[in-house]
């Protein structure tokens, strides 16, 4: 009985000691994903979520600063759908709905990263 005891110890230690680990591990974020929620939201007080302002000029359109987050965030959600595969697990909204989530997020999380914020979408949808 000792023995069982001892073992069943050492494999919750192990199992402790492993999922710890798996919170430490860093890797590298890619885009503006990397960027604070604090530099989101200023880039968000320019236009109404769910909206961008696109201008065009002779070297292609200019999208204001919104945008590149608007489109790295549904690219990160596109992964997440791709990942999850099961439809009836996939998150399904629109632009609008995401980019006001992640500012009320992030306005209450100025420190933490869209990446960080982004995480907390995907765990609550």
């Amino acid at each position: 009985m000792r023995r069982v005891v001892s073992a069943l110890t050492l494999a919750l230690t192990l199992l402790f000691a492993t999922a710890v680990r798996a919170e430490e591990v860093a890797f590298y974020v890619l885009g503006v994903g990397a960027d604070s929620c604090e530099r989101f939201i200023t880039a968000a007080e320019e236009q109404p979520p769910g909206t961008y302002k696109a201008i065009g000029n002779a070297d292609g359109p200019y999208v204001n600063s919104i945008s590149k987050y608007q489109q790295w965030m549904m690219g990160y959600v596109s992964a997440v759908n791709a990942a999850r595969g099961d439809d009836g697990r996939q998150i399904k909204l629109d632009l609008t709905e995401l980019d006001s989530w992640m500012r009320n997020w992030c306005s209450r999380n100025q420190r933490r990263t869209v990446f960080h914020a982004l995480q907390a979408f995907v765990k609550s949808h």
